[in-house]
C-alpha cells in the first residue's frame, strides 16, 4: 500500500513518501484557508498514486484523532479531513514514529474510510451562513419531524438557527411590505423542544456567544441518523466545561425525538443550575430576504409541567392546524421532585439545581414527542397523555429502521471514497425528508418540499422537483412513491377549480404547492440586488401538471400497480389531459397547433420583451412533453383494462381523435443545426457576453438579477437559469425525444443530442443546482464521459460545498441530491426503469472501479454489480432483461454473471 507521511513545523510541510523526503515551504501559523487548500492541492497534484496517508499528531497533542487549525480568516479545518477531501484518499492522525506494524495501519485505514463514507463531520464554531449551512447539512430527520443541526444551547440569530419542521405544516400571513400588502404561506417553524443549557453559580446559562469555544466537533453518523456534538468551553471566570450531546429523530416513531446530554465539569466544583425549554415562541427567521415579512404563524393555547412531564399545545393562526409537543426527563443527579417548572410567556421552563463536582460526568435525557392535527386529528391535543420511552429504547429502534432503509437504498461505490460519502448524503437527506415509516398507513398527506424538512426557503412548498424526486422513492420504496403522488389527487379538484377560473378545462396544477393545494406562487417578486419589485409570473410554468402525469406514468410503469391507475392515476392523467387540449391552438396559416401563455423550466424567460402579460409561446420542453402525454393516453385508452375507466371520465373516441390529430402536429422549430428552439422567438435574442459578466460579477448563477440591476432583462437575451430544452432528455431517452420530434414532421441527424447539449450549454448561468445534473446525465448518454463527469460532480458537491453561496444555509435541494442518486444508476450503471424489460447497459466512470445496488422494478427486486469487467444481476422472481442489448432469462435468487464487454454470460 502507498501511503504519505506528512509532517508540520511552523513554516514547512515535509511529505515522505517510498523512502524519499520531499520538503514544501509553508507558514501553518499565518496561513488562510485557501492556503491550507492549495497546499493540499499541491501535495494531490505531486502524488496521485497513493492509497492515503498518515499525519504527524502534533507534539503538544492531547490523543485524539486529529488536530484542527483556526487559520487567519477565522475558518476551523480539520486536517485529516482537509487532506481526505483534496486527495480523496482516507487520512489519518498518528505518531509516525510508531507506525511500524503495516496490517495495523491498513486496518486503521479501512476503518478510517468506512467512518468517512457513512458521516460528515464539522470541526469549530462558526456563525452567520457558514453556520446555517452546517446546520442544514447536520439536520436529523425522520419524514415528519426535521431538526436543524445546532447546539441544544442555541438561540436563533443571525449567528444560529435552531429550528423544528413538521411535514405539512403550513400557515398563511398577511405583510404590508413598502405599500403592497404581501400574502404568504410558510412552512411554519414549529414551537422548540431542543433548548438544553447550564449555568455555573449565578453566571449567564452558557451559549457560543458568551463563552470560549476550545473545541468543537460535530459529527452526523448516517447509518443511525443520530448527530453528535463534543463541544470544550470556558467562561469569562476560567471555568472549564466538555458537554456532549446526541440526537436523534426516531425513524421507526415518527412523532418522537430524543436528546442525551452529558456534561462534565473539568476544574472546579460548586452549583450549577441545568435549564430546559419547550419554546412556543419560535417565529419564521431563517431566510434572510424574508425577515422583513409577516414571522409569526401560530399562538399557544396552553401548557404546562409537572415534575419530569412538560407540554405546549398550539394552533396555527390561518390553516387552524393544532400542534402538540410533550417532553419527559430522567437522568442521573437529579430526581422528578428537584425539578422546578415555570410557565410564562409561551415557554415551559424545567430546571434542577444541583452541586457539581470535578472531573464527575452529569447525564439528562430528554424525550419529546410532537403532533400536528393534520397527522392526529383525533388525538394530537392528548399527547399529555403520552407514554415517552427511554432514550435507549429509542435508539435501538432507530437503529433498526435506518438500517431497514439502508438495506433498501444504499449506492455502493468503490474506489471513489468522496463520491461514496455524498450519494450516502444524499440518500440520508432523502430518507429524512420523505420515509416509508413516517408514511405508513398513509398517515401523512404530503409531498416531499424542494428543501426537505430542513429550512424555509421556497417556503417549504412542493414545485416540480418532484420529477427528480420520485424515481428515487419507485426504484426503492414504491408504496412511499405512491402515497407521495396521493398528495397530488387529493388536491385535483382544487386544481380543476383553478383550471375553471382561468377559463380552461380539466385540472391546472400550482407552480407552488403547500397545505391545500392552492397556488401559493407571488405576484410581485423583490429582486435584492436592485431593491425593486418585479411582477412575478412564475405560475405560469404549467409544465408542472407535466411532471406529475410523468410520475403517474413512471411509477405504474415500475409497478404495475392496476388499482392505483384505476382508483387515482387515470383520473389525474384525464384532467391534465383535458387541460392541455384546451391550451392546444390551431393556426390555420401554418397548419399548427400551438400552445402560448406559458413558462419553460429556464425561468429566466418570462415574457416577450414587449408584452404586458407573462408567459410564452411554444417552448419546445412543454409542447414535445405535451406530445408525449398524450401518446401515452393513447396507448392508455386503448389498453382493456382502462377503457371503461377513462370512459368514466368522459374521455372517448372522439377524445381520442383530437389527441392523435394534435400530438403529430403541434409547433417546435428547429435550425438548420437540429438545434431545438427553446420557445417561438428564442432564436432571433440577442448572445449575452458572458465572459465580461463573470469578470464584472464573478458568480453569475443568477443573471436575471444581475441584469435587472443593469436595467436590462433577460428576456432580451439567450440566457437560461437552467436545462429547459434539454430536460427532455432527463425524462426520455434521446430515441423517444427523437421519435417525437421526427412525428411533427421534422428530419434529425443521428447527433442532435450532441449539438443540442452544447448549444444550451454555454448559453446557460446554472443558477439552479439542478441544472448540472441534466446536462451531466444527457453528456453520458452520447458519450461525452468527461464532461458528464465534471457536471455530475459539481452537482454532487452543490450543497456540501454550498456553491450558490449560502442557499444551502436555507434548506438543503431535495432535487439535485435524488438527482444524483437517479443519474448513479440510470446513467453509469445504464438502467433504463422506464421499459417493460429493464435495460441494464453500463458507462462505469474511470474514477471508480465498482458499482453495486439494489433496485424495484415491475414487482421484483433487482441485486446489481457493475464492474469494468463483469455485470452481475440477481432477482427474487424470474424474469427477462436486457444486457448490452442481450436478452437474458433470471432464475429467481440465483447471480447471472456477464463479461462486460463482451455480454457474454460466465456462468
Amino acid at each position: 500500500m502507498n501511503y504519505l507521511y506528512i509532517a508540520f513545523t511552523d513554516i514547512s510541510v515535509s511529505v515522505g513518501y517510498n523512502n524519499n523526503k520531499y520538503d514544501y515551504t509553508f507558514d501553518t501559523v499565518n496561513s488562510t484557508y485557501h492556503d491550507w487548500l492549495n497546499i493540499a492541492k499541491k501535495i494531490n497534484s505531486d502524488f496521485q498514486l497513493i492509497d492515503g496517508g498518515v499525519i504527524q499528531r502534533p507534539v503538544d497533542g492531547d490523543g485524539k484523532k486529529s488536530y484542527v487549525i483556526k487559520t487567519q480568516d477565522n475558518k476551523t479545518i480539520d486536517v485529516a479531513n482537509l487532506f481526505t477531501e483534496s486527495l480523496n484518499k482516507p487520512f489519518i492522525i498518528e505518531n509516525i514514529r510508531e507506525v511500524n506494524q503495516q496490517n495495523s495501519l491498513e486496518r486503521k485505514f479501512i476503518h478510517r474510510e468506512k467512518e468517512l463514507t457513512w458521516s460528515i463531520e464539522y470541526s469549530g464554531l462558526t456563525s452567520g451562513k457558514d453556520e446555517y449551512c452546517q446546520e442544514s447539512l447536520l439536520t436529523v430527520a425522520n419524514g415528519y419531524i426535521g431538526l436543524r443541526g445546532t447546539l441544544p444551547e442555541m438561540t436563533a440569530s443571525h449567528d444560529y438557527y435552531p429550528a423544528t419542521y413538521i411535514a405539512g405544516l403550513y400557515n398563511q400571513a398577511t405583510s404590508q411590505v413598502n405599500d403592497h400588502q404581501v400574502v404568504n404561506e410558510d412552512f411554519v417553524n414549529a414551537p422548540n423542544g431542543q433548548f438544553i443549557s447550564l449555568k455555573i453559580g449565578d453566571g449567564d446559562y452558557i451559549h457560543p456567544n458568551n463563552v470560549t469555544t476550545l473545541a468543537l466537533t460535530r459529527h452526523l453518523d448516517f447509518k443511525t441518523g443520530v448527530l453528535s456534538s463534543d463541544w470544550l468551553i470556558e467562561t469569562t471566570d476560567g471555568k472549564q466545561l466538555n458537554i456532549r450531546c446526541f440526537k436523534f429523530a426516531n425513524m421507526a416513531n415518527m412523532s418522537h425525538y430524543c436528546l442525551h446530554y452529558q456534561f462534565i465539569p473539568l476544574n472546579f466544583s460548586g452549583e450549577m443550575t441545568l435549564l430546559t425549554r419547550l419554546e412556543g415562541n419560535t417565529c419564521n427567521a431563517g431566510v434572510e430576504r424574508y425577515r422583513s415579512l409577516n414571522q409569526n404563524h401560530y399562538s399557544v393555547l396552553e401548557g404546562g409541567a409537572k415534575q419530569q412531564n412538560a407540554y405546549l399545545l398550539a394552533q396555527t393562526h390561518q390553516s387552524k392546524i393544532g400542534i402538540g409537543l410533550a417532553s419527559s426527563l430522567c437522568g442521573d443527579f437529579f430526581s422528578p421532585q428537584d425539578i422546578i417548572c415555570h410557565f410564562s410567556d409561551s415557554v415551559v421552563e424545567q430546571s434542577i439545581i444541583f452541586n457539581a463536582q470535578k472531573n464527575t460526568p452529569y447525564t439528562v435525557e430528554k424525550s419529546v414527542a410532537l403532533t400536528t392535527s393534520t397527522a392526529y386529528p383525533d388525538n394530537w391535543q392528548d399527547i399529555t397523555k403520552w407514554e415517552l420511552p427511554s432514550w435507549q429504547t429509542q435508539l435501538a429502534e432507530t437503529k433498526q429502521a435506518w438500517q431497514t432503509l439502508w438495506d433498501e437504498a444504499d449506492i455502493a461505490v468503490s474506489g471513489d471514497l468522496m463520491t461514496q460519502k455524498l450519494l450516502r448524503l444524499h440518500t440520508y437527506h432523502l430518507l429524512s425528508s420523505a420515509s416509508p415509516f413516517s408514511n405508513e398507513k398513509n398517515k401523512l398527506d404530503v409531498s416531499v418540499t424542494a428543501r426537505g424538512l430542513h429550512g424555509e426557503a421556497y417556503r417549504g412548498h412542493i414545485f416540480w422537483d418532484e420529477i427528480f424526486i420520485f424515481p428515487f422513492y419507485i426504484m426503492h420504496f414504491p408504496d412511499t412513491a405512491r402515497q407521495l403522488l396521493l398528495y397530488r389527487y387529493r388536491r385535483l379538484e382544487t386544481a380543476r377549480l383553478a383550471a375553471k377560473a382561468a377559463g380552461f378545462q380539466g385540472a391546472m396544477f400550482p407552480w407552488q404547492s403547500g397545505h391545500d393545494g392552492t397556488e401559493q406562487t407571488q405576484v410581485l417578486h423583490l429582486n435584492p440586488l436592485s431593491g425593486q419589485w418585479d411582477p412575478d409570473h412564475s405560475c405560469r410554468q404549467r409544465h408542472v401538471s407535466l411532471a406529475i402525469a410523468y410520475n403517474v406514468w413512471l411509477y405504474w410503469r415500475n409497478t404495475l400497480d392496476n388499482p392505483f391507475m384505476k382508483e387515482y392515476g387515470l383520473e389525474l392523467l384525464n384532467d391534465i389531459t383535458l387541460f392541455w387540449l384546451g391550451l392546444c391552438q390551431w393556426d390555420e396559416q401554418d397548419q399548427r397547433f400551438h400552445i402560448s401563455g406559458v413558462m419553460g423550466p429556464d425561468e429566466f424567460h418570462e415574457k416577450y420583451a414587449d408584452a404586458q402579460e407573462g408567459g410564452l409561446k411554444d417552448n419546445a420542453y412543454t409542447n414535445l412533453m405535451v406530445a408525449w402525454l398524450f401518446n401515452e393516453m393513447t396507448t392508455l385508452y386503448r389498453d382493456k383494462r382502462f377503457t371503461d375507466k377513462l370512459s368514466e371520465f368522459g374521455f372517448s373516441a372522439n377524445t381520442l381523435d383530437k389527441l392523435c390529430q394534435i400530438k403529430t402536429q403541434l409547433a417546435v422549430t428547429l435550425n438548420q443545426d437540429d438545434v431545438i428552439e427553446q420557445f417561438a422567438g428564442y432564436f432571433a435574442l440577442d448572445d449575452l457576453d458572458w465572459e465580461s459578466y463573470r469578470q464584472k460579477y464573478g458568480n453569475i448563477y443568477r443573471m436575471d438579477r444581475i441584469l435587472r440591476k443593469e436595467n436590462k432583462s433577460a428576456d432580451d437575451f439567450k440566457v437560461a437559469k437552467q436545462a429547459d430544452t434539454l430536460m427532455l432528455f432527463n425524462n426520455l431517452d434521446k430515441t423517444t425525444v427523437k421519435s417525437l420530434i421526427e412525428s411533427l414532421g421534422h428530419s434529425l441527424s443521428e447527433s442532435f443530442a450532441e449539438k443540442n447539449l452544447h448549444y444550451y450549454l454555454k448559453r446557460t448561468s446554472h443558477g439552479s443546482t439542478l441544472s448540472r445534473i441534466v446536462h451531466a446525465y444527457l453528456a453520458e448518454q452520447i458519450q461525452l464521459h468527461d464532461l458528464s463527469w465534471q457536471l455530475y460532480q459539481d452537482a454532487l458537491y452543490s450543497d456540501y460545498n454550498d456553491i450558490q453561496g449560502g442557499t444551502t444555509a436555507e434548506g438543503i435541494h431535495t432535487g439535485v441530491m435524488a438527482a444524483t442518486l437517479n443519474t448513479t444508476i440510470m446513467a453509469y450503471a445504464g438502467v433504463d426503469i422506464r421499459q417493460d424489460i429493464l435495460n441494464i447497459a453500463p458507462s462505469l466512470p474511470k474514477q471508480w472501479q465498482g458499482l453495486s445496488f439494489k433496485l424495484r422494478h415491475q414487482c421484483a427486486l433487482f441485486h446489481i454489480k457493475v464492474t469494468y469487467n463483469n455485470i452481475t444481476v440477481m432477482s427474487d422472481k424470474a424474469c427477462t432483461i436486457s444486457i448490452n442489448n442481450h436478452l437474458y432469462s433470471l432464475v429467481p435468487n440465483t447471480p447471472l454473471s456477464l463479461n462486460s464487454k463482451e455480454g457474454n454470460a460466465n456462468g
